[in-house]
């Protein structure tokens, strides 16, 4: 083999998996090399090696342990709840702890995580994605003839609205069980023991029961040595950026940077505007997206027909179950294909259960008569925005039937205070005299399927915050509006892409 050969295999060995799979993902995609996404595959690499050559492992038995004390715990646990640090726990909690402490004293210290985040399009969701892949598949490297075996960790990737509702349904199952015990550590230790690597997108904090929820569930399973890998349009010094009772959920900003490494995509180049390559035009027989200055009234109804033509089986309606026994009604529908008007999506309370749950359900949805979105529709823009996400997470394909081209589907606009009911204070953070912990005593929040939460201070008493927008609450609402208008690039970025005929299920 001569020298200039052996150099090349050489340098080629000193890359790590996540890296060479995305150069072969670069050639077989004919996508474009990016800097920051190199660099980003590099740090992946070097969390994929820490994690193959970890010394670490806390078996299910000790975990064990800590869910069988939680299950008879009191209400209220303490707030500095450290799997390295118990006080007064029970014994076979401070027995698995002790095993747990040694385990660490003996091999390396926890592994951090990483918080990818940055604008839309520029690569985040590809890269964790394909990290995940390399973890629970392998990647085989062709040109050498090697194969890097998955990791042994248990793992799990879903999108940020998925987790929640999956830690919503299971406070809900526990608190049917246990009504006056916490059901936070029980089911932060449940999960713990399903996904030792947890990787999730889109993370994003609108509501203070979400942001309740997430701080404990998150810290917990963070003791409990689960590695979470997300991505996120905000850096965590903004999450939840204006919530009520923000000053509570601030220690948490501080647990993900000490806890995970935070990576920040510098480019600004949206990826899923690139416009549709001369293939896709071609491939492209039906427009999926109609409006007025394109497509006449009779047109774009003929348009909407053939597309639902595509759809296996006979037309008829249905009714979709959701999480904890909701579901949604279809007026028209067949085997693969969905119709609905924007009012029977967006005008009704809901929420991303819902729209996971349509997802799941069709390979392609229709959705006609959509307006402009704005601040003046805040709530129907939001969940419309939620439906998106969920449709983007399952692949599932949108047909758009609007008054307005693409390009202006969503106007920005600036959230503003403005009160009349004395309840300044509650969500301007400068003004809470006190840093004391809010309490979830109903069930909701923005990525539940309940319409409103119930939330108890030590300094208020109770009262009722609606995440769908049925109860209007003031300025406890500040956060989720200016979430919103955040978001529409990201939506917008996302529509993009989902023109494309080779977006979609196979």
């Amino acid at each position: 083999m001569s020298f200039h050969r052996t150099a090349a295999l050489f340098c080629r060995r000193l890359k790590g998996p996540i890296t060479l799979a995305y150069e072969c993902r670069i050639k077989s995609d004919r996508l474009r090399l990016d800097k920051e996404q190199l660099s980003l595959a590099a740090a992946l690499d070097t969390l994929h090696s820490s994690l193959v050559s970890e010394r670490i492992h806390i078996p299910d038995a000790y975990l064990d342990d800590a869910a069988n004390h939680f299950a008879h715990s009191a209400y209220k646990v303490p707030s500095s709840f450290s799997l390295i640090s118990f006080a007064g726990v029970a014994r076979a909690v401070a027995r698995a702890v002790a095993n747990i402490n040694s385990l660490i004293a003996a091999g390396n210290a926890p592994q951090k995580g990483i918080y990818i985040h940055g604008s839309v399009g520029v690569g985040k969701s590809l890269l964790m994605d394909l990290f995940y892949s390399v973890c629970a598949d392998g990647v085989s490297i062709e040109s050498e003839g090697e194969m890097i075996p998955p990791i042994k960790r248990r793992r799990k990737r879903c999108h940020f609205h998925e987790f929640m509702l999956d830690v919503h349904q299971r406070i809900h199952a526990y608190k049917l069980l246990h009504p006056r015990s916490n059901p936070i550590p029980p089911v932060a230790v449940a999960l713990a023991k399903e996904a030792r690597l947890l990787c999730f997108d889109e993370m994003q904090i609108t509501d203070i029961a979400d942001a309740m929820i997430v701080k404990q569930i998150l810290t917990i399973m963070m003791d409990l040595g689960v590695v979470i890998v997300a991505t996120s349009n905000r850096p965590p010094s903004r999450l939840y950026e204006g919530g009520i009772n923000r000053s509570v959920f601030l220690p948490f900003i501080g647990t993900l940077n000490e806890r995970m490494t935070i990576f920040e995509m510098g480019s600004t180049h949206d990826y899923r505007r690139d416009g549709l390559t001369s293939f896709d035009q071609d491939k492209l027989s039906l427009p999926p997206y109609l409006c007025p200055s394109t497509h006449s009234g009779s047109s774009s109804r003929r348009i909407l027909e053939q597309w639902f033509a595509k759809g296996r089986g006979a037309t008829r309606s249905e009714v979709i179950p959701v999480a904890m026994g909701r579901s949604v009604q279809v007026s028209r529908s067949n085997d693969t294909c969905g119709w609905f008007t924007f009012a029977e999506l967006c005008h009704q309370p809901l929420g991303a259960a819902d729209y996971l749950a349509i997802a799941g359900r069709f390979n392609a949805i229709i959705v006609e008569n959509i307006p402009q979105l704005g601040g003046n529709t805040y709530n129907e823009a939001r969940r419309f925005v939620i439906l998106i996400d969920a449709l983007y997470e399952f692949k599932t394909s949108i047909i758009i039937a609007a008054e307005v081209p693409r390009d202006d589907l969503f106007v920005g606009f600036e959230a503003t205070v403005e009160t009349h009911d004395g309840d300044e204070d509650i969500a301007i953070e400068s003004n809470n005299p006190t840093n004391k912990e809010s309490f979830l005593i109903g069930e909701g929040g923005s990525s539940s399927s309940s319409s409103t939460t119930m939330i108890r201070t030590e300094n208020d008493g109770a009262m009722e915050w609606s995440a769908t927008g049925r109860i209007g609450v003031s300025l406890a609402q500040l956060s989720a509006v200016r979430e919103v208008s955040f978001s529409f690039q990201r939506a917008a970025s996302r529509l993009a892409e989902m023109a494309s005929p080779r977006w979609g299920r196979e």
